[in-house]
């Protein structure tokens, strides 16, 4: 895991340790000019208070939460103690001198800090930690325990503000030139976390909407290839489910999308005449609704369509695409699949995009394989990364996923649609909707493609969009030009030995709809 984004408790915990020895040791200087303050009490609870810091530290890791109540208690009975000294005549005298006082009152911020950290993070996060552990997230090989999820995210919720607060006291800290760097290093690595707190924190609601607050609950989980292009992220060859019950969450198996959707889009979706006339006629087809590049009105079709199939209806729609597969792998290790094959974090897009079809679907392997093969590959690929998630998933890698996810929004390789429009708000918010802009005072340009050739032909298809600079018309509108290009790169070599299964109808070409 990235080192800079590294946000645990017990991180915290060391830096204020250390802020604590800086803040106590720039006392020899005030020593130094006279001011008659008692600087060997305070440094002796400076070491009581670093000791009961490295306590605390200590029992969490070895999970003794008696031990750490009791590291707590003795911390604040130090801190009252502290406290009262600071409210000593020469102590208020020190902080107002002209020498020495802006050390005085950095003890004051040091203070706040740790009844910040104290009261606001290390106590309630004991708490979660007795009644929720750790260990208790993972539900054998194959689930996560909600309630216990739920417990974690309220307790990241109410440690973000403390945080925020943390940083300011620690940046009132002013000591000798000498040490200024040190501390400096220690408010740097408190701003990352800070950092940390505020990205995670705009996907806390989202998460807590997905987890369904004690409900049981059913999300489609389409694994869409852009092998097959689609305006939406790809033809959803391999559909398996999330189901949360009874406060287990866990992922189920991947099935072709022609057994989990209905043959037919069900006529509650009401498909209009213009998305026909738009779109071909292709969204009377559940599996071909991602023609449209609308990702929130494709996956409302494949929940109905699920629904008219299984007559279960579902509470939502996740899609991922191959190259968070890929990501997924470079942080969780390589997978084998049935037939050898090895994917890992370098790999696993170029295999399940490109390679598995060429080996299995060349000219010469044609009339072995058939029309399911990769795409059963594909599913196994899926089901198997998702369960090796599972299975290492840690709280201390929080970061690592998070960021994982963070780039699947921002390319809209991860979308995820609601049934409950409230809740479909959040994914909005964060940007992982796949939803198109309809706000008329922010106008956004829009490139997308799909093929409607059965075809492997995605991968060898460049695209590149050239925007134009912006002229302001004398009615206040904007104009610019963009220019999208798109360039075939397959060789004639692989055109003549792949199979037509690969290259299409049009002899690996790609022809216009109309």
């Amino acid at each position: 895991m990235d080192s800079r984004k590294e946000i645990g408790l017990l991180y915290i915990i060391r830096i204020i340790w250390y802020a604590c020895l800086s803040v106590f040791v720039a006392f020899l200087f005030i020593t130094l000019v006279g001011m008659g303050l008692d600087v060997m009490k305070m440094g002796g609870k400076a070491t009581e208070l670093k000791a009961e810091l490295g306590e605390i530290t200590s029992c969490l890791k070895d999970k003794d939460f008696d031990g750490a109540d009791l590291a707590t208690v003795q911390l604040d009975s130090t801190m009252s103690e502290i406290n009262k000294m600071l409210d000593e005549p020469t102590w208020k005298f020190a902080a107002a001198f002209p020498f020495g006082g802006e050390y005085v009152q950095s003890v004051y911020s040091v203070v706040n800090l740790i009844e910040v950290a104290s009261d606001d993070m290390i106590k309630p996060a004991i708490n979660v930690m007795q009644e929720h552990p750790l260990d208790s997230i993972k539900v054998g090989d194959q689930g996560f325990n909600t309630d216990t999820l739920v417990a974690y995210i309220a307790l990241l919720e109410d440690m973000g503000p403390a945080v925020n607060q943390m940083i300011g006291y620690i940046e009132s800290i002013n000591l000798p030139a000498s040490m200024g760097p040190k501390i400096n290093s220690y408010t740097d690595k408190l701003v990352i976390i800070t950092s940390a707190y505020e990205e995670a924190e705009q996907y806390l609601p989202l998460l807590k909407s997905f987890l369904g607050g004690g409900d049981n609950r059913t999300y489609l989980l389409a694994a869409q290839n852009s092998a097959e292009v689609r305006a939406s992220g790809g033809f959803p060859g391999s559909i398996g489910t999330i189901v949360i019950q009874d406060g287990v969450l866990t992922i189920g198996d991947f099935k072709s999308v022609y057994n989990v959707l209905s043959y037919s889009t069900p006529s509650s979706a009401g498909v209009t005449q213009l998305e026909n006339e738009m779109f071909g006629y292709w969204l009377n087809y559940p599996r071909d609704a991602c023609y449209n590049p609308d990702f929130e009105r494709v996956a409302n079709i494949w929940a109905l369509s699920y629904e008219s199939n299984s007559g279960e209806s579902v509470d939502g729609v996740v899609s991922l695409t191959p190259s968070v597969i890929q990501r997924l792998l470079k942080y969780i290790g390589e997978v084998t699949l049935s037939d050898g094959t090895v994917l890992d974090g370098d790999n696993a897009t170029r295999m399940l995009q490109h390679e598995l079809y060429y080996k299995y679907y060349n000219d010469s392997a044609i009339s072995g394989g058939t029309d399911d093969l990769v795409d059963s590959l594909f599913a196994e690929t899926a089901k198997t990364t998702m369960s090796r998630l599972v299975d290492d998933f840690s709280l201390e890698k929080i970061a690592g996923y998070l960021s994982i996810f963070n780039e699947g929004v921002e390319d809209r390789t991860i979308m995820m649609w609601f049934a409950d429009e409230s809740e479909e708000n959040y994914a909005r918010e964060v940007g992982c909707s796949g939803g198109l802009n309809s706000d008329p005072e922010n106008p956004e340009v829009g490139v997308y493609i799909s093929s409607s050739d059965p075809s492997k032909l995605g991968w060898y298809i460049d695209m590149d969009v050239d925007i134009e600079e912006a002229s302001v018309n004398d009615d206040g509108t904007i104009t610019y030009d963009v220019t999208v290009t798109l360039e075939n790169i397959i060789d004639r070599d692989t055109i003549n030995n792949v199979g037509v299964y690969i290259r299409g109808n049009y002899h690996g070409a790609w022809k216009g709809y109309r």
